[in-house]
């Protein structure tokens, strides 16, 4: 409770040098503590959720809320699309502009397609890659995001942020009230506060997410084996087609940036 009311009123304090302020929410349990922490106290904004064209059923929880609390919420598509390769694993990526020159990117890690598997449940990389992008006269001058410094990612690892506010020349600047709190935090603070959950992502009596990612939003079961920058050049089978074809790793964007709130990695 102390430690919400503090950052209830950092928010407050902060969003006084801001004329147009936007949630970035995902809907998660992060988010959604940060969402309830603003409307519950009077604190109503813009909310921003990056809706993707697939797998609709990851969104029921977030369309639940939605209709529930009768928010209205802005979505619109990516200005460009790309991968990124990790040690362990790809990344979908999708980059939204967010000003003239600057954007967000927003990773999908993907569990790949194995033999013996329905293909019709997995995304293929080349429909995610060629989906239809474009502009956005981005109109928010500052983002609040659910971001802690505890936060692991799949691709980075645990990337603390550098700052609870970062100021930048171009695009919105960014805000991340909940940088200090703990995973313990968020869930005292669900519970407490009885903020809705998405049961079928989060093990809530043992305070984790389920292993199977289903319905969770920041997976998607994607086959990107005709892309896949391990095997450039090979042959490799392909269940939409059912047949062998060329990997064309070589034409498919590689995101190459480093989130700029990012501060030193630990691991």
């Amino acid at each position: 409770a102390d430690k919400a009311a503090k950052t209830l009123a950092f928010i407050k304090e902060t969003l006084r040098d801001y004329a147009n302020p936007v949630i970035n929410c995902s809907f998660g349990k992060d988010s959604m503590v940060l969402l309830h922490l603003c409307y519950a106290n009077a604190l109503p904004m813009h909310i921003l959720y990056y809706r993707d064209p697939f797998f609709p059923r990851k969104n029921r929880f977030a369309d639940s809320v939605i209709d529930s609390w009768n928010l209205s919420v802005h979505s619109y598509p990516p200005i460009r699309t790309s991968l990124l390769h990790g040690k362990e694993m790809v990344a979908l990526v999708s980059e939204y502009q967010s000003g003239p020159l600057s954007t967000v990117a927003v990773l999908k890690n993907t569990s790949e397609y194995t033999d013996g598997t329905d293909a019709r449940e997995y995304l293929c990389a080349v429909s995610f890659l060629t989906q239809p992008c474009g502009s956005y006269q981005y109109p928010w001058d500052v983002a609040l995001i659910g971001h802690k410094d505890v936060d692991e990612d799949q691709i980075y690892g645990v990337v603390p942020l550098h700052s609870p506010i970062v100021m930048r020349d171009e695009g919105p600047d960014l805000i991340f009230p909940l940088k200090e709190w703990t995973h313990d935090d968020i869930w005292d603070y669900t519970v407490e506060f009885n903020v809705p959950v998405q049961m079928d992502r989060y093990d809530v009596v043992n305070r984790r997410e389920w292993p199977d990612k289903t319905f969770n939003s920041d997976w998607y079961p994607t086959c990107i084996r005709c892309v896949d920058k391990r095997t450039p050049g090979k042959r490799v089978f392909c269940p939409k087609l059912n047949r062998e074809i060329v990997n064309v790793s070589d034409q498919a964007s590689e995101y190459g940036f480093v989130p700029d709130y990012f501060g030193p990695p630990t691991s």
